[in-house]
């Protein structure tokens, strides 16, 4: 049995990503007031406040999504380790 998105979440307090990683392990988030350290977002953030959290790639979206007025962007990640679906070699 699936569990229902939650839909209710608290915009959390400004947090590292080593700090969103621990407290939100291998789940999808959604960011808002990223600190990012240039310009060009190239080199990652200082700060960011979670916005939604979940196990699946929606919940987060859904969560956040009240908020779209207040927010003119939004970051979507995913705490955990990415991995490719397995290569298969013939030899």
């Amino acid at each position: 049995m699936l569990e229902a998105p939650t839909t209710e979440f608290a915009v959390s307090e400004p947090l590292t990503w080593t700090q969103i990683c621990q407290r939100y392990s291998d789940q999808w988030v959604v960011l808002v007031e990223i600190d990012w350290r240039d310009e060009d977002h190239n080199t990652g953030f200082r700060t960011a406040r979670v916005a939604g959290a979940g196990k699946t790639y929606r919940e987060p979206l859904t969560q956040a999504r009240p908020l779209r007025r207040g927010y003119s962007s939004f970051g979507h990640y995913y705490t955990g380790p990415i991995t490719a679906p397995g290569a298969r070699i013939f030899l």
